[in-house]
């Protein structure tokens, strides 16, 4: 018996045989409805984006740089893979991020395992980082000056340069910079930045800052040459990859500059770096587990209590 009818013979509805393949063709169209529009939207943010570059390339890069920012505000963690020439030295570690501090750990140098006592040296300075709050204060220090220090250069890039739209690439747009003769940089490394020129990859889909390409057209001088100088033709080139849904990370840097410091010491930065094979690292994972994650890489034993 049915709920709700009254008594009786209930009556048998009998679907044309052809129902369920026309229940399954109006759904199959709504899918393709759905992916078409989906796929509209898209190419017509791709398009005002597009066009924004070529009619006003300051604001899409003031856009950018807004939505980097309101990105950095909320950040996530992550364990990863990061591979660091410097002067022809390679060293590759295992990096996991947490809220209190960041966890490395050597993994090779020049393609060569760690010795016995590289590897009691690194044990004890993540044994460290799990006891002592000092020891964690610092490294967080250490990440947060480098994060400012991105930051205010990052804040530098809508007022320092003047850009120029210079076609797209995949779903990237390419935009040409050159130094504002109309902007003072407040800072030694700023000033710097400002003698680059190059040119700038931003994404289409998020408005997000994809890589930088940067060369120092002229000789830089501190202190009127007194306390230093960096030479013409210094480059520095920086990418960006999603990593996670609309988490951006840095994934390359490449940076070859050179001069002279005071008593003529000789500045040479000669850098590669990449990170790779990013896996999120869960917020409340403790100092013990992430340790642990550090030296083995096992992002669910180290999640276990």
């Amino acid at each position: 018996m049915l709920r709700g009818r009254a008594p009786g013979k209930v009556r048998r509805v009998n679907f044309p045989s052809s129902f369920p393949v026309k229940v399954n063709m109006e759904l199959e169209d709504w899918v393709r409805g759905w992916n078409r529009s989906a796929i509209t939207v898209v190419l017509i943010l791709f398009a005002a984006t597009a066009l924004l570059a070529q009619e006003n390339p300051q604001q899409l890069v003031q856009e950018t740089i807004q939505n980097e920012l309101r990105g950095s505000q909320h950040p996530n963690y992550w364990m990863y893979r990061d591979s660091d020439t410097v002067s022809g030295k390679t060293k590759v570690h295992r990096v996991v991020e947490t809220p209190q501090c960041r966890f490395r750990w050597l993994l090779s140098i020049n393609g060569q395992p760690p010795t016995a006592e590289q590897q009691q040296q690194q044990q004890a300075k993540i044994d460290r980082l799990v006891s002592d709050e000092s020891a964690r204060q610092k490294s967080r220090a250490a990440v947060q000056q480098d994060s400012h220090k991105a930051e205010d250069l990052m804040k530098m890039l809508p007022d320092a340069f003047l850009y120029t739209y210079d076609g797209e690439q995949g779903d990237e747009i390419r935009l040409r910079f050159r130094p504002n003769p109309q902007f003072s940089p407040p800072t030694n490394a700023a000033k710097v930045f400002h003698n680059m020129q190059g040119e700038l990859l931003i994404n289409k889909r998020e408005k997000r800052l994809a890589g930088m390409d940067g060369t120092l057209t002229h000789n830089v001088d501190f202190g009127w040459g007194i306390l230093g100088k960096l030479y013409q033709g210094g480059t520095f080139k920086v990418r960006q990859s999603e990593v996670g849904p609309q988490d951006w990370e840095m994934t390359m840097l490449d940076v070859h500059i050179h001069g002279r410091a005071l008593f003529f010491h000789t500045i040479s930065q000669d850098q590669t770096e990449h990170m790779t094979e990013f896996q999120s690292v869960p917020k409340n994972i403790s100092l013990t587990q992430a340790a642990s994650l550090a030296e083995h890489g096992n992002l669910n034993a180290a999640a276990k209590p």
